[in-house]
């Protein structure tokens, strides 16, 4: 799980070369980039080998996800999914010379301002992403709001954002999303079950762990600015439902 590519060392931000070391090394190691349908797939064919296949996911939908990552990702043919918030997604043409890197708190900050063009994607910016076969755009909602309005207990409103997040998908990439990532990793069983009632087959948490079939409960691990050693640990154990176990009993 990624949200920022670039040349910072700010929180939640991985540096192009560290990224690019990382993609290097999966793919040193032989691992095979999934894209969601393939990813899907196999958690829904078991008897399926699916040894060394891994998923690479962005989530919100930040530009620098554009300007940094997708070169990277494309300098070596790889893919991954995008969960893109509809409502922080602009309909213009942009000239990103001026591109200024900020924190992701700054950067949060614009995404829900009238300025969010500065730091999201736009829509022909997924498109291009898409076209190439490069990024796999997917849904997180349209708000991001969605852990709001659990607290609230407003899930006409959940509802809503969900469908608006899939209609905006359709409109402007015609793309019918099936994947969903809860923003800010906040779910219920009830936002469970509106998901499934709206035609998401795979959704997605912010928690550490192996997956083992479970569609509806797919675990993620938070990556690190840091590079293959430390990545390939990483897959080692969490590939693993007895080594993720053991590891989460010692992990301080």
């Amino acid at each position: 799980m990624y949200h920022h590519v670039m040349p910072s060392k700010t929180s939640l931000n991985i540096t192009p070369e560290v990224f690019e070391e990382q993609l290097n090394g999966l793919k040193t190691k032989g691992w095979k980039l999934l894209d969601g349908e393939e990813f899907l797939y196999l958690m829904q064919n078991p008897k399926e080998s699916r040894k060394k296949c891994i998923l690479l996911t962005f989530d919100d939908g930040f530009v620098d996800n554009y300007l940094y990552a997708y070169p990277i990702l494309k300098k070596y043919k790889m893919k991954a999914v995008l969960f893109v918030t509809t409502n922080f997604i602009a309909d213009l043409d942009i000239r990103r010379e001026n591109f200024k890197i900020m924190s992701h708190k700054d950067m949060w900050k614009l995404a829900f301002s009238e300025r969010k063009y500065e730091v999201m994607c736009t829509w022909n910016e997924l498109r291009e992403m898409q076209y190439e076969g490069i990024f796999d755009i997917q849904s997180h909602g349209h708000t991001h709001k969605i852990p709001d309005f659990i607290e609230k207990g407003d899930y006409t409103a959940i509802e809503n954002d969900l469908i608006l997040g899939k209609t905006f998908l359709v409109k402007y990439l015609n793309k019918q999303p099936c994947h969903l990532a809860w923003p800010k990793g906040v779910y219920n069983d009830k936002t469970i079950e509106i998901a499934i009632k709206l035609g998401f087959k795979a959704l997605y948490t912010t928690q550490r762990g192996a997956n083992i079939y479970d569609i509806f409960h797919i675990k993620r691990l938070a990556v690190k600015c840091k590079g293959k050693s430390w990545l390939n640990k990483k897959l080692t154990i969490y590939s693993s439902s007895l080594f993720t176990t053991i590891y989460s009993k010692i992990r301080i």
